[in-house]
C-alpha cells in the first residue's frame, strides 16, 4: 500500500480514515489533528490511490472549501460547492471558522434523502470530510465554535491523526522521509548528532511535519551555501527555536474567550464564557478543582461551577 513506509501508529489512523471514507452509509467524517500532522496530505493521497484502496465510489473529483473564506456563506454559496463536489470528495477545512448562520444552512444541506445532499432538492452525491486543528473537547463540549446540533451532524465518524507530541519514536524516519520528499540527496542527510537532537526535542515539534520541512530546507540551504559541516548543526538548531519553530497552540482553551457578531449574549456568550472558565479551572487544578484556594476557583464557589 502507498502508506506502508509510515510508522505503525500513523498507518492505523490512515486505515481508519480510508475505512470511514469507504463506509457505505456515507456519513459525515470529522478529521482532527494538530497543524502539520498531514490531514490534507492524506486525504489527497487516498484520493490519488482510490482504486488501490477500493474507495473509488463517489471519488471522481476532490473539492476543498476553507472555513475562513466560507465563514458567512449563504445558500447559493453552499449550493455552488456541493455542485462542484458532486460525485466526489468535499472537504470543509478549518470548519470551526464557520459562523453559526452558515452552520445552520450547511446543516440543512447535510440532511439526506436516499443518501443525497441538497437544500430544496436532494441531488448531490458526495463524501464529506470536515477538518479541524482543534481538539474534540473544544468542538464538542462548548458552543463557542460549533453549535451542538451542527457538531453532532458532522461527527458521525471521527478520525484523529496523532502529532509528534503524542508519538515521537519515529521522528528520525519521519525526517528522512521529509528529506526524500524534498528530493535532497540521500548521501547528504544530517548526521547522528542531529538525529539525537531530533529525538531529544521531538516533544517540542508543535508544527509537526511543517517543522521538519523547515529543518530539512534550512539544513540543505546551509550545505549548498558551503557552510562548514561542523557549523551547520549549530546554526540550524539555533535558528529553529529562534525563528522557524511553530509555537505551541492550546486548542482546548487558547487562554482566551472569543465572541463574534453572530452571538447572542444570553444564548451564546454567557454559557460559553462559563464553560471556558470551568474548563480553565479544570486545566489549572485538575478534575478536582475543589482544591482551589478556599474551594473557590477564581472566587466562584465550586458548587456553582459544578452547575455550569
Amino acid at each position: 500500500m502507498f502508506y506502508d513506509n509510515e510508522p505503525k501508529y500513523r498507518q492505523e489512523e490512515i486505515k481508519s480514515l480510508i475505512q470511514s471514507l469507504k463506509d457505505p452509509g456515507k456519513f459525515s467524517i470529522l478529521l482532527l489533528g494538530k497543524r502539520g500532522t498531514g490531514k490534507s496530505h492524506w486525504l489527497q493521497q487516498i484520493y490519488d490511490h482510490r482504486d488501490e484502496v477500493k474507495a473509488s465510489d463517489c471519488f471522481s473529483t476532490i473539492h476543498t472549501v476553507n472555513g475562513v473564506i466560507a465563514k458567512d456563506y449563504g445558500k447559493k454559496d453552499w449550493e455552488k460547492h456541493f455542485k462542484q463536489a458532486n460525485n466526489g470528495l468535499l472537504i470543509v477545512d478549518e470548519v470551526e471558522e464557520l459562523n453559526k448562520a452558515s452552520q445552520a444552512i450547511l446543516f440543512e444541506f447535510l440532511s439526506t434523502v436516499d443518501g443525497k445532499y441538497g437544500l430544496d432538492k436532494k441531488e448531490y452525491c458526495c463524501r464529506i470530510v470536515f477538518v479541524s486543528t482543534f481538539d474534540i473537547k473544544t468542538l464538542r463540549d462548548t458552543e463557542q465554535y460549533l453549535s451542538h446540533k451542527f457538531y453532532d451532524r458532522i461527527s458521525q465518524l471521527v478520525v484523529q491523526l496523532p502529532s509528534f507530541e503524542d508519538k515521537n519514536k519515529n521522528i528520525i524516519a519521519d525526517f528522512q522521509a521529509t528529506w526524500k520528499k524534498m528530493t535532497f540527496p540521500d548521501n547528504e542527510l544530517p548526521n547522528d548528532l542531529f538525529n539525537n537532537w531530533l529525538n531529544d526535542n521531538s516533544h517540542k515539534f508543535y508544527g509537526n511535519f511543517r517543522d521538519l520541512d523547515k529543518l530539512a530546507i534550512n539544513w540543505r540551504n546551509c550545505q549548498i551555501s558551503g557552510i562548514e559541516k561542523d557549523k551547520i548543526f549549530e546554526k540550524v538548531t539555533k535558528e529553529f527555536f529562534e525563528i522557524y519553530h511553530f509555537p505551541k497552540h492550546d486548542s482546548e482553551n487558547n487562554n482566551a474567550f472569543y465572541i463574534n457578531a453572530d452571538m447572542d449574549f444570553y444564548k451564546d456568550m454567557q454559557p460559553n464564557f462559563k464553560n471556558f472558565v470551568k474548563g480553565y479551572a479544570k486545566k489549572l487544578y485538575g478534575e478536582g478543582y475543589r482544591i482551589a484556594p478556599e474551594r473557590k476557583p477564581f472566587g466562584v464557589p465550586y458548587r456553582t461551577m459544578d452547575r455550569w
